[in-house]
């Protein structure tokens, strides 16, 4: 009998291993949100993480959380909808791709615009005491409630359909539905009512009906909403229509306001300073536009001339140069430092977190004129002519030391300057300079995990019955099953355990996409070889 237990202790650590390898090249996620605003202390918590302080423009994805202090508020921006957060509110993303929307409210307060809901396309949100559905474009206002306090679905524009906990009901705009906080479910109808938190996230009457940037790129484009207002579209010869960003810094280029953080599955992503810098930061490509007669030439943002209907989402595009696994080397004090420009158009971006080249393919899409001369490389590494082509805008590079990437610290603050001959002579470094991040969580998770299924096996205990429980993404019907005399305290541990499976299922992609990192770990143990040349 030990025996047996020790080869299932065996087994439990090489599946640690090859689970991950398995799943490496499991895509991506296809849609992804931004923090789009935020007053007061507002946390963001990845899946299998633990909580951080939320910045703007970090990344949102399925299986992450974010919540609110009482007297703070915060926004997300995902694709066509915008969601506000009122102070004490907490909501997790359980399913965000290219066709569903799916938040579950566990507490507070929340505001949804949605600016367009294509066929065949579910958002909806999911409280303690059943499910919302948001069945056309328009303004909602949802409170989770609890004991004290009863939910409620406001409709001020669109339709909605609440399901849950014995009711069963349509809400047309103008209506609020009313679930009592304790006995058995009452569901009521009234008007709709506005006030301070409402009117801080509803568009203003007067507002355009048709933003300019929709004219030029996907209403699924997670950051469209802030362009206009930050600067122009125009007309240049050779690439159409373009957008210039306005009152930039004398210094300013691509990919230099702001800082890097690791995000899975893709590892280093470019979280941007600027309001308007989530977009133009993570699709489409920068150009450097020359000026008419006396004019500097000026940045501007090609988003692609055909706007794709569900553009995928880069980490960054740039290109890193130096050593991989290293960087840069500097002279003391700075030793190593990492550095990256911004792709131009017509430049293709090779991703280090995928080897599906048809991904790699759709992720250049509008960008590259022609994506089938893409690739392939060989062993999953970037295809030759990736590596020795004139980049266009390499010589507005931006370095600063390794500890400053890394850290996640300010990039502008903490440039070093390099000689132009240096940075063009430099090695390039497709997609990614195979750093790791000082902490790997997901890994400590993983292990973590191993550690207490190893516990249990080799700890003898008395037989028990099993039983097992199929934990299914709910739908309108499952939520109207739900039997008036069900109580608060059934519905909320349904509600826990649905959400819980959501993150199960989220926290181990993450894992997953962490174990496709140990191809950079390996670059790194071939780069501090005693063979291996700075650069």
């Amino acid at each position: 009998m030990p025996n047996t237990r020790f080869l299932a202790a065996f087994v439990v650590l090489l599946s640690v291993i090859w689970a991950g390898a398995a799943r490496a090249e499991e895509a991506p996620p296809s849609a992804v949100g931004r923090i789009s605003a935020s007053t007061g202390a507002v946390s963001l918590r990845p899946a299998g993480g633990e909580w951080g302080a939320a910045a703007l423009n970090d990344p949102v994805i399925a299986g992450m959380a974010v919540r609110t202090t009482a007297p703070a508020r915060a926004a997300l921006g995902i694709g066509a909808a915008r969601i506000a957060l009122s102070g004490a509110t907490e909501l997790e993303i359980a399913r965000l791709d290219d066709t569903t929307r799916q938040i579950a409210v566990q507490q507070g307060r929340i505001g949804i615009h949605l600016t367009r809901l294509a066929p065949g396309e579910t958002v909806e949100i999911d409280l303690p005491r059943g499910g919302v559905w948001l069945l056309a474009p328009g303004d909602y206002d949802i409170t989770a409630g609890n004991d004290q306090m009863p939910s409620r679905v406001a409709v001020f524009a669109g339709q909605a359909h609440f399901a849950g906990s014995g009711a069963d009901r349509k809400i047309a705009a103008g209506s609020t539905l009313v679930l009592n906080a304790k006995g058995a479910t009452a569901a009521t109808l009234e008007s709709a009512a506005a006030d301070d938190f409402i009117a801080a996230w509803r568009p203003a009457p007067d507002a355009a009906a048709v933003p300019v940037a929709l004219r030029h790129v996907s209403p699924e484009m997670t950051g469209w909403e802030t362009l206009d207002g930050a600067g122009n579209w125009e007309e240049t010869a050779g690439f159409g229509e373009i957008w210039f960003p306005k009152n930039l810094p004398d210094d300013w280029a691509p990919y230099r306001y702001g800082h890097w953080r690791w995000v899975m599955p893709w590892g280093w992503s470019w979280v941007d300073d600027a309001a308007w810098g989530f977009a133009p930061s993570h699709y489409g490509r920068w150009a450097r536009i020359p000026g008419a007669g006396a004019e500097i030439a000026r940045w501007a943002w090609v988003p692609g001339a055909t706007p794709a209907a569900h553009p995928v989402y880069t980490p960054a595009a740039v290109n890193f140069l130096g050593t991989a696994g290293i960087g840069l080397s500097c002279p003391d004090p700075v030793g190593t430092a990492v550095a990256w420009f911004p792709l131009a158009p017509g430049e293709a971006y090779w991703p280090s977190y995928t080897t599906d080249l048809e991904l790699i393919r759709r992720t250049n899409a509008g960008a590259v004129k022609d994506v089938a001369k893409i690739g392939p490389g060989i062993g999953g590494d970037p295809p030759g002519d990736l590596i020795t082509a004139a980049y266009q805008n390499r010589r507005f590079a931006s370095v600063v030391p390794r500890a400053v990437f890394a850290g996640g610290r300010a990039v502008a603050p903490a440039l070093v300057p390099l000689p132009t001959e240096r940075l063009a002579n430099a090695p390039v470094l497709p997609g990614s300079p195979q750093i790791m991040p000082p902490a790997s969580k997901p890994m400590v998770v993983a292990v973590a995990s191993a550690v207490h299924t190893l516990a249990r096996i080799l700890t003898p205990r008395q037989t028990r019955a099993a039983a097992r429980t199929l934990i299914l993404r709910p739908n309108r019907a499952a939520m109207a099953q739900v039997g008036s005399g069900t109580t608060f305290a059934q519905a909320r541990s349904v509600f826990a355990a649905r959400v819980g499976s959501s993150a199960s299922r989220a926290k181990a992609r993450a894992v997953a996409a962490y174990a496709r990192a140990s191809r950079g770990r390996t670059h790194l143990a071939a780069a501090t070889s005693t063979r291996t040349r700075l650069h």
